[in-house]
């Protein structure tokens, strides 16, 4: 049987040098991407933590679930009890499961495999490195008071991302003359906000180079509710409230980027640490090995710096798979969803795959990364209780439908990927489109 490492990262989009960004610092997952295959075009089923990592770890999609944000007490007290998560079912089928860090978004007691989550870093605080930063957070670790990001000359493990990956690398230690096969998921905080990381990984970058995002402004013809504006809202410093037109001035967008590139390539180190321990057990060659975000990011992309929509740089996320006995180093450009990935480790490990689930494996993907696939890849996102998005994405467009309780669709919007990869301008009403 193959051992299974699924690494999973925060609020992280494609901005990996793998991906295309190529003034990102990410050797070891870009190292990861040449072993493995790479989803080019993999999209996460709702943009927010909870209710993307309810569906991952499941197999099924948001309507399911029943959750949002939080987990649902449906969620937890009806659904998970009668549907294993991804580390139970195959504890249930002989592994050897333990989970680490930021896996699921919801209490850890409800948890039935070994869990280990730090709480602060070493010897600092649960968001912060720096005394003041940490006073200033309160009891809640972070807030009004505090910045959104943090550069601090402390080694990995003052933060909880650091000890999250000195933990996991013991227990692949251990594993070096175990026959029972593991797996294993290990969940990073960040780029999540507050962007924070060791001074080492923001010295990798000049900061006057950062890229802005080409398109700051909401999308013409859009409706207003497409897009929210609280994240950086909730920490001192601008935010899309107090900047001249919602428009962060450049100096302070490249100063969040560089904080975002830095937590990239801090989690990438991580990473190394993951795969070089499993290399020194042995256990590489036999060992699939995954690596997601929970979904994608705005940096400052329809003027938002955050999630919770329905667009691309929210949608879509990093997707690499290294199998043993399976393609390397190549690129798929075919549609995948997040929800595909509980049918595929099973695929993988000969286990079968429940019959609940609503995912498809992607494993005749890792064998034939251009054979026809998927011909749409399916997101949603709600606003408040009397309104959900739900969107479509093809080859070439993006089509969202917002809906009312009622069923009636109060707005759509339409992108052609072909002519506004950046989703500029809402073309839905056109006249000519019509017939799309």
């Amino acid at each position: 049987k193959p051992n299974v490492l699924l690494i999973i990262a925060d609020d992280l989009r494609t901005e990996l040098n793998c991906y295309g960004a190529d003034y990102i610092h990410s050797p070891n997952i870009d190292n990861l991407a040449r072993n493995g295959v790479l989803f080019n075009n993999a999209y996460v089923q709702q943009a927010v933590c909870s209710a993307s990592r309810a569906s991952i770890l499941s197999g099924v999609r948001p309507n399911t679930t029943g959750v949002d944000y939080p987990y649902s007490k449906y969620f937890m007290n009806e659904f998970w009890p009668a549907h294993p998560m991804l580390a139970e079912y195959f504890e249930q089928n002989g592994y050897y499961a333990q989970t680490f860090g930021k896996i699921h978004h919801g209490p850890s007691d409800k948890l039935k495999t070994d869990h280990y989550e730090p709480k602060t870093g070493l010897n600092t605080g649960s968001h912060y490195a720096l005394a003041e930063n940490i006073e200033k957070g309160g009891k809640s670790g972070r807030g009004k008071e505090t910045p959104p990001y943090e550069s601090a000359d402390v080694p990995d493990e003052a933060y909880v991302d650091g000890l999250t990956a000195r933990e996991a690398v013991k227990i692949i230690s251990q594993q070096k003359d175990n026959d029972k096969p593991f797996f294993l998921a290990v969940g990073f905080k960040k780029p999540h906000l507050p962007f924070v990381a060791p001074k080492k990984y923001w010295d990798l970058y000049e900061e006057s180079e950062m890229p802005l995002a080409p398109n700051q402004y909401h999308p013409e013809n859009s409706p207003s509710y497409s897009t929210t504006h609280d994240d950086l809202g909730r920490y001192a410093g601008l935010n899309y409230y107090n900047s001249p037109n919602n428009v962060l001035p450049d100096d302070y967008q490249r100063k969040l980027i560089h904080a975002y590139a830095a937590c990239i390539s801090f989690i990438d180190a991580q990473v190394g640490k993951l795969i070089e321990s499993l290399k020194e057990t042995g256990k590489y060659d036999n060992t699939i090995i995954v690596f997601i975000s929970d979904h994608g990011y705005h940096l400052g992309h329809q003027q938002k710096w955050g999630k919770t929509t329905n667009f691309e740089n929210s949608t879509r996320a990093p997707l690499i798979v290294s199998s043993p006995n399976h393609r390397k180093g190549k690129r798929s450009t075919q549609l995948v969803e997040y929800v595909d990935l509980y049918a595929t480790l099973c695929d993988l490990a000969d286990i079968e795959i429940p019959k609940y689930t609503e995912g498809t494996s992607i494993k005749p993907l890792l064998e034939n990364p251009d054979r026809e696939w998927k011909t749409a890849a399916f997101s949603q996102f709600p606003r408040g209780r009397k309104m959900e998005g739900y969107s479509l994405r093809t080859a070439d467009y993006r089509y969202t439908e917002w809906r009312l309780s009622d069923g009636k669709i109060d707005s759509i919007e339409l992108y052609d990927h072909r002519k506004d990869a950046i989703e500029r301008i809402n073309i839905a009403y056109k006249k000519e489109n019509e017939s799309l």
